[in-house]
């Protein structure tokens, strides 16, 4: 269990470090983010970090920051699942739960139609967060990126000191 934590914290702190060095115009970086963090939205069956990248650069961001903000919310499909299942549902305002197979009607069936229950949540979601954290990431990028860089620096040195002392015998 260690080993996995360990994993997952050098892999968030290199995708942060990449995020942080990224140099040019806050807007780029702030648009490739948000556009890379949108394709989560949707199922892409394990492409979702390519095609972020890919769509980030396409439509005028930064490829690294697309790539990061793709491989932000990775981990949390299950979670982003039910979110738009719930906000397609509330959109539609569709309540129709089915308990017993003799109680489903028309309205039933329509409200059990994922595809589109699923695609009106997965927009609507997409279009919120990913305004949000375009408008986040581009009043606080600039300000933030020096102070970060210079914690994850330290961090990581504090984080190689540890292990390596830790591998000697005394």
């Amino acid at each position: 269990m260690t080993t996995l934590w360990l994993k997952t914290e050098r892999c968030a702190l290199f995708n942060l470090i990449r995020f942080f060095r990224i140099r040019g115009a806050s807007e780029k970086v702030a648009r490739g983010f948000a556009l890379g963090l949108l394709v989560n939205f949707f199922p892409t069956f394990g492409f979702g970090v390519l095609l972020s990248g890919f769509f980030a650069r396409v439509l005028g961001g930064n490829t690294v920051a697309g790539l990061v903000g793709g491989a932000t919310l990775t981990f949390a499909w299950p979670l982003l699942f039910y979110l738009n299942m719930w906000t397609g549902s509330w959109v539609q305002h569709l309540r129709a739960p089915v308990v017993d197979s003799a109680e489903v009607t028309e309205k039933t069936i329509q409200t059990l139609v994922w595809g589109v229950t699923f695609t009106l949540g997965a927009v609507v979601n997409s279009l919120v967060v990913g305004l949000a954290v375009y408008l986040l990431l581009r009043l606080l990028y600039e300000r933030a990126r020096p102070s970060a860089l210079a914690y994850f620096r330290q961090h990581s040195r504090e984080h190689q000191r540890k292990f390596s002392l830790r591998g000697q015998t005394p």
